[in-house]
């Protein structure tokens, strides 16, 4: 029951076209007479040295369509909802600075209070001191640049 490859006497061939679009046009078309003249440096050089006559005015713009009544209700149910009510109440003070502060001394603490226990050799001491940078750097970068106040 599938259809042949080739066309049959019996069967001519079906053709497929578009049809033609049909458009609405919101802007007025332009007149033979509508068009802007071409300006370049020396025109405009030449009219701001006589201050000639002003440019050409440009069109009206075209009237509202269906899109300025979508926008318009959509814009009335964003104020219904609040979405456009602006927040002026100031915002909390953050606790950043402060738990930044603890974790610095206490992690720098403990990293020095290690190395004071172990301080067996230089080996120790130097492993704690780049513990300790290790974990100011670290901290640094969560707290200031990936974190947000909260």
């Amino acid at each position: 029951m599938s259809e042949p490859s080739e066309p049959t006497p019996e069967a001519p061939r079906r053709e497929f076209r578009f049809k033609s679009a049909e458009f609405e046009r919101t802007n007025r078309p332009l007149d033979e007479d509508d068009h802007l003249p071409a300006i370049d440096a020396r025109t405009i050089a030449r009219q701001a040295h006589s201050m000639g006559d002003p440019p050409p005015v440009a069109p009206e713009p075209p009237k509202e369509n269906e899109v300025h009544e979508i926008l318009r209700a959509n814009l009335e149910r964003a104020n219904e909802l609040g979405l456009n009510d602006v927040d002026l109440t100031p915002r909390p003070p953050s606790r950043r600075k402060v738990d930044y502060w603890t974790l610095m001394i206490v992690g720098n603490l403990g990293f020095a209070g290690l190395a004071l226990l172990l301080s067996r050799n230089v080996v120790t001491l130097v492993f704690a001191g780049s513990g300790m940078v290790l974990f100011s750097l670290g901290v640094t970068w969560i707290m200031w640049f990936v974190m947000d106040n909260y």
